[in-house]
């Protein structure tokens, strides 16, 4: 059976490249279903998501229900009659009416190898623990939350430069190509799911505050772990000169640490090394407050940091 008609739901720039890869192809959407525009920034101007944005482009209908499930959207839904529904960071609850409503029902990109890190921040959680390999899932959606069947997983290998950021855009450029495989797969062969193993279910609970402040009294090994987990974008902060400064890019040394964690060892030309409680770490890029992205010794030449001054935990 063709797949003809196509709704897809998508919120932030994660949902991007699949909604542009799909509009390449014959598998264009009828509609496109994205989050209502939010204030942000501290004008709390209202914005158009990073989808709208591309759909706009793309000349692709757009609506943005407050309810996804109210009987207007399902009414517009119903006027399409889709073949299936595919869903990348939609951000909304798709209630059992919907979620049955296309013949091949409603399926979902999920970047992670489920069912480890089910929930919304498994690129981070990935990172936090260090992890050398991570992946996309795509599955058919049920009521529970990332626990629908699996039709396709890929693994993606995490280099040691990988950091949030960089690892946000391999895994959504490849989810796009893998959601393209598995709507021409569906029409080869149909449906075909297996099941996950919910007894290996782990979660990646939604970033709380505490996940973007660093903390020295640490290893260095986590250290560097929770600020790939979330640089470039946020950062992760720390305090210097009673000053919030993010922390973007760091190296672990092989000395052991001798000084009291937050402690800076030594500046120079390569940055700024820092004691944790085990190795010390070095600095190699920071974002100070209202600044851009800089190197540390860019920063360290500009505010004349010397040896012996200290950062302090995230504030």
């Amino acid at each position: 059976m063709k797949i003809e008609k196509i709704v897809f739901m998508g919120t932030p720039d994660f949902a991007v490249p699949t909604l542009k890869a799909l509009a390449e192809t014959r598998f264009k959407p009828q509609l496109c279903i994205t989050q209502p525009d939010r204030p942000k920034g501290r004008k709390r101007k209202l914005r158009p998501t990073p989808v709208k944005l591309t759909a706009q482009q793309l000349k692709i209908p757009i609506i943005q229900p407050e309810n996804v499930n109210s009987l207007e959207t399902i009414n517009k839904i119903l006027g399409i009659a889709p073949d299936i529904i595919i869903t990348v960071a939609y951000g909304g609850y798709l209630n059992k009416f919907l979620r049955l409503l296309p013949n091949f029902g409603c399926i979902n990109l999920h970047p992670s190898l489920l069912p480890k890190h089910r929930g919304s921040a498994p690129i981070n959680y990935a990172l936090f623990n260090g992890e050398k390999i991570t992946g996309n899932t795509i599955f058919k959606i049920v009521a529970k939350m990332d626990a629908g069947p699996i039709i396709s997983q890929n693994e993606i290998k995490i280099a040691e430069k990988d950091c949030y950021t960089s690892l946000y855009k391999k895994l959504s450029e490849n989810g796009a190509q893998d959601i393209i495989k598995v709507i021409k797969d569906i029409e080869r062969n149909g449906l075909v799911t297996q099941k996950q193993d919910h007894t290996k279910a782990t979660f990646s609970h939604k970033l709380l505050k505490n996940n973007f402040l660093i903390n020295w009294n640490d290893t260095a090994e986590n250290i560097r772990n929770r600020v790939r987990g979330v640089a470039e974008i946020p950062g992760i902060a720390a305090s210097f000169r009673e000053k919030r400064i993010k922390i973007i890019e760091v190296e672990i040394l092989e000395t052991i640490s001798k000084e009291a964690p937050g402690n800076i060892i030594d500046v120079s030309k390569n940055g700024i090394i820092v004691a944790s409680i085990d190795k010390n770490i070095l600095l190699k890029k920071v974002q100070p407050a209202g600044k851009n992205i800089m190197t540390s010794h860019a920063f360290s030449l500009g505010a004349r940091i010397e040896t012996g001054e200290k950062f302090e935990n995230g504030f």
